[in-house]
C-alpha cells in the first residue's frame, strides 16, 4: 500500500539536489503527511497542498538512465556517456531517422558504453582430439 501524501515540497534548492525517488523524505506534522523529494536538504520547506495522492505521482517513477549501452526498441544501439560537465551524452547508433525522437530503450547490454552489437555474429565449432 503507498503512503497518501497531503504536501510536497516545491523548494527550488530542494528540487535541483537531485530525486531521492520515493525512498524517505516523508514527513508528518500535526497527522499530516509530506513529502521532499530532495536529496541531503535542510529543513527550510515549502508545502504545497496536493489534496491527498500517493507517493508515486510525486517523483518520476521511470529507471534511472546511467552510463552504458542499451538496446532500443527498434534495435538500433544507444551508448550513454558521462560528459564533463557530469551530464549524460547519448548517441545513438543504427537509429531511423524520420520516425519521431522518441526512443523506447529495452534491456541494458553492458556498462561498456563502446561495447560492439555481435547480434550478427556467428560461432564457429573446431573439431579438437
Amino acid at each position: 500500500m503507498s503512503a497518501i501524501v497531503h504536501f510536497e515540497c516545491r523548494n527550488p534548492d530542494h528540487l535541483r539536489s537531485g530525486s531521492r525517488r520515493g525512498n524517505g523524505g516523508l514527513v508528518i506534522h500535526h497527522g499530516s503527511v509530506g513529502y521532499c523529494d530532495g536529496m541531503h536538504v535542510d529543513g527550510a520547506h515549502r508545502w504545497v497542498a496536493t489534496g491527498g495522492i500517493p507517493i508515486e505521482y510525486l517523483y518520476d517513477t521511470s529507471a534511472p538512465l546511467d552510463a552504458g549501452t542499451y538496446r532500443a526498441s527498434g534495435g538500433a544501439l544507444v551508448h550513454v556517456r558521462p560528459a564533463r560537465n557530469g551530464a549524460l551524452l547519448v548517441e545513438v547508433d543504427g537509429a531511423q531517422r524520420g520516425h519521431g525522437s522518441d526512443i523506447e530503450l529495452g534491456a541494458k547490454l553492458s556498462d561498456d558504453p563502446n561495447w560492439p552489437d555481435l547480434s550478427d555474429a556467428r560461432v564457429t565449432l573446431l573439431q579438437a582430439d
